[in-house]
């Protein structure tokens, strides 16, 4: 497993996957995160992106799921960049 995704696990301690991360969560995941997690970050979005343009209009589930992952992975960049 992935250390960004052990970060986020971490975190979901309390909270299902369907719900988001608080700020304060995501400020601690970012603040563990070094050059190999912010590489990896960029990554899995370009490969949710990927992945979007595969799915079924009809999938909404999918879709959502993956517009889940991304803004998560986008948070967590940009919180590291303050």
């Amino acid at each position: 497993m992935r250390k960004l995704q052990k970060l986020i696990l971490a975190e979901r301690t309390t909270t299902s996957p369907y719900d988001s991360l608080s700020p304060r969560a995501i400020s601690r995941i970012a603040s563990k995160c070094r050059k190999d997690e912010v590489a990896d970050a960029h990554i899995l979005i370009k490969q949710l992106n990927a992945e979007l343009c595969t799915i079924p209009d009809w999938d909404g589930d999918t879709h959502d799921d993956i517009w889940r992952c991304l803004e998560l992975f986008k948070a967590i960049l940009d919180k590291m960049k303050k």
